[in-house]
């Protein structure tokens, strides 16, 4: 009983600061990259992750799941985007005990060589800059039983090399998450407030909101299905609800197989991948596929994703 009345307390607790919060973050989203999410796992099943996070990247996508990750775990994760742009993850999770860990993790996101043009009518460009901004986050996860709590909190750098190497910094807000099991393990399920009171120059991060549930299949070689939805409070003309659906097949804790997609009413992407296991060592790969047809679709090829992972 005490167990089902603190599971009440924490997702009313979620509820009632997403809806006193929500109303501050209205307009652009001033950091569209830090909803990405990282590694190649998690991508390879189409970011249905909020249910399933157990390893370091639950920096990222429910620092809940930090508590249920091995004793030391250090990922590293890098994606090459359309436009040249670059996406990098890095993380490390180190237990404080038998029931919380605490994790560090940096997101890191550039473009190099963009072309500057005095006016739009310009042939060829005068110069090139880079921009980047970077996130760093401090992350902590709480077991208590079959219900696990966890928060992170966010500093973001912002900075564009035009005539100036100064830097801009703001604070990336705060995440809370909740993971919690069902029927000795077989299901779970997830809930995440991210981005709560962070900003940058002057622009509001918008609140998301993340559920998640997720089926665990079979005994000798498990099948994991997830399911998330996903609502970014942000006011663009494109939806901001979106599903999404992953699978992985383990065989013998050594080889992985994954797949999944996130959809919209205004697009879908598909994801696939597989992971290798031996000794610890863990090297993943998720692809998201050029545009698919049925939807306004992503018309960019190919995006590619490699994560190492170790966990001891």
């Amino acid at each position: 009983m005490g167990q089902k009345r603190l599971l009440q307390l924490a997702i009313v607790s979620l509820i009632l600061i997403f809806f006193v919060v929500q109303f501050s973050f209205a307009g652009v989203n001033a950091a569209p990259h830090l909803n990405i999410g990282a590694g190649a796992r998690s991508l390879g099943m189409g970011g249905a992750f909020t249910a399933v996070a157990d390893d370091a990247t639950s920096t990222v996508w429910n620092p809940a799941g930090l508590s249920v990750a091995k004793d030391l775990t250090f990922t590293l994760a890098t994606e090459r985007l359309d436009f040249d742009r670059k996406h990098n993850f890095m993380a490390v999770v180190k237990r404080l005990g038998a029931k919380s860990a605490l994790g560090l993790s940096v997101v890191s996101f550039g473009v190099d060589g963009i072309e500057e043009r005095l006016t739009k009518d310009d042939i060829s460009a005068k110069s090139t800059f880079n921009y980047s901004m970077n996130a760093f986050a401090l992350s902590y996860g709480q077991s208590l039983g079959n219900i696990n709590l966890g928060t992170s909190l966010q500093i973001l750098t912002d900075q564009f090399s035009v005539g100036t190497d100064d830097k801009v910094s703001g604070f990336g807000g705060v995440d809370l998450g909740l993971l919690g099991r069902l029927y000795s393990d077989t299901v779970s399920y997830g809930v995440v407030l991210k981005n709560l009171f962070g900003s940058i120059s002057e622009s509001s991060l918008p609140a998301v909101l993340d559920l998640g549930v997720a089926f665990s299949l079979l005994e000798r070689n498990v099948a994991t299905f997830a399911v998330d939805l996903e609502r970014e409070f942000v006011d663009i003309e494109e939806s901001t609800t979106s599903v999404r659906v992953g699978v992985e097949y383990l065989v013998g804790n050594t080889f992985s197989i994954r797949g999944g997609t996130k959809a919209n009413s205004d697009r879908m992407s598909l994801y696939g991948g597989f992971g290798v296991n031996v000794a610890s060592l863990q090297v993943d790969y998720a692809i998201k596929l050029a545009g698919n047809s049925g939807h306004k679709l992503n018309d960019s090829g190919n995006i590619h994703l490699v994560s190492l992972s170790y966990s001891y």
